[in-house]
């Protein structure tokens, strides 16, 4: 960014996207001011400028005409600062796969591990009520605009498959999920290694927004998971602990400082992850908990997309819709520790197959699925997952997040181009 112009996100403190970008521009002293979200910033702001009405949003405005230009995602706000910005990301063929499929796994999935957590929840519904509401009004107005838009979003959870049926499930996998990061974070400081990743800042975002915040889980998690806590804490780039962003490890005499040493990227396991393309045996059990069951739901996402493009007469470019009609529901599988299998219904969102389409264009390739697989068979689910991919790429369309939207155009209409 030239010094000319400057950054505004516009998000809210509950929202688990807005707190996963906020740690990336923090890490990476970034300068930003935060905006809160309103009815009022969604009319003027956001709607005139973006497809959807979501947050996060980055406006990069000019300092001195005050024109802005709005990126709307968090995925595609990080895509933009870390181009921009000369910033460094995963090396290494398995590792760049795995942290992107991990932060699509996350963040399309994962996060209804902990909504599980906050609805349903009658001890922490006032908090709620006011967070969600606008605090710059008066406590009662406040709550009560909360309570319409917990309304609004809340409602939304049963049609993506959280209900009664699936929180036993949900919350087993969030269990296993914690454990497993708790065991992690014992060698590890983030989930590949000693380097921050995209993985890390979703990871972030989901608990630091919910889990880590709302007065429910709070007592729960942090008691039971002071590790996670801590791991938490580190990503946000403004905790005092240790592997925290400026966190130093001083040595000295009554007069003199011996050394400094930044703490950020000091791991008790092998230092050579990074050079030598491995992956922690730690996350790759991570990635499997989640996968086995996200992948009953990429699946069928993917195969109603490909019906819904195939039926648009012959059209050349479509807009997909954030989510199809409620009567076109699909069944997905979910896993209880004992090994019980929960089934539920959940309508299509086709957010994901964006999100596979990126992954295909940046970290599999054809020229990158052999060493990419050698992990994949590790984890497991490689030939759901080559399926899917296949099934993808058969379809003769591939998807692009523009300001109309996510927009499927034909392959053979980009190639007359």
């Amino acid at each position: 960014m030239s010094d000319k112009n400057e950054y505004m996100l516009i998000g809210a403190d509950q929202s688990m996207f807005t707190q996963k970008v906020r740690a990336y521009l923090r890490n990476n002293s970034i300068p930003f001011k935060d905006v809160l979200s309103n009815v009022k910033i969604f009319k003027t702001v956001i709607l005139p400028n973006a497809p959807y009405p979501l947050i996060p949003d980055l406006l990069i405005v000019d300092k001195e005409t005050k024109k802005y230009s709005l990126i709307q995602d968090s995925k595609s706000i990080i895509d933009f600062l870390e181009s921009t910005h000369g910033l460094p990301h995963v090396a290494g063929t398995k590792r760049a796969f795995a942290d992107m499929l991990l932060e699509m796994i996350l963040d399309d999935f994962f996060f209804l591990h902990v909504m599980n957590w906050r609805w349903d929840r009658p001890s922490q519904q006032k908090y709620l009520e006011y967070t969600f509401g606008d605090n710059s009004q008066p406590y009662e107005i406040a709550k009560k605009n909360g309570a319409r838009v917990l309304n609004l979003i809340g409602g939304r959870t049963p049609s993506l498959g959280l209900t009664r049926r699936t929180a036993e499930a949900f919350n087993d996998q969030l269990d296993t999920f914690l454990e497993l990061l708790t065991q992690h974070l014992e060698t590890y400081q983030f989930i590949l290694g000693s380097q921050l990743s995209r993985a890390d800042y979703s990871i972030h975002g989901h608990f630091s927004a919910g889990l880590f915040r709302d007065p429910a889980p709070y007592e729960w998690a942090a008691s039971n998971y002071p590790v996670v806590l801590s791991y938490v804490r580190r990503v946000s780039g403004t905790a005092v602990s240790w592997g925290s962003k400026d966190v130093v490890q001083l040595e000295a005499t009554e007069d003199t400082i011996v050394t400094c040493e930044d703490t950020m990227g000091k791991c008790r396991g092998d230092k050579e992850l990074e050079t030598s393309d491995m992956i922690p045996e730690t996350t790759t059990r991570m990635t499997a908990l989640l996968l086995r069951d996200y992948l009953s739901i990429l699946a069928p996402t993917v195969n109603m997309t490909i019906e819904f493009l195939n039926n648009q007469a012959g059209k050349d470019e479509v807009i997909i819709p954030r989510g199809f009609k409620a009567d076109q529901m699909y069944e997905f599988t979910l896993h209880t520790k004992d090994g019980k299998e929960i089934k539920e219904k959940r309508i299509v969102t086709a957010h994901c197959v964006w999100m596979l389409q990126r992954i295909l264009d940046a970290t599999y390739r054809p020229e990158q699925r052999g060493e990419v697989d050698k992990w994949l068979a590790e984890v497991g689910y490689m030939n759901e997952w080559k399926n899917i991919v296949a099934a993808w790429e058969a379809s003769g369309w591939r998807i692009d997040m523009t300001r109309k939207g996510t927009v499927a155009s034909r392959k053979s209409s980009l190639s007359r181009l």
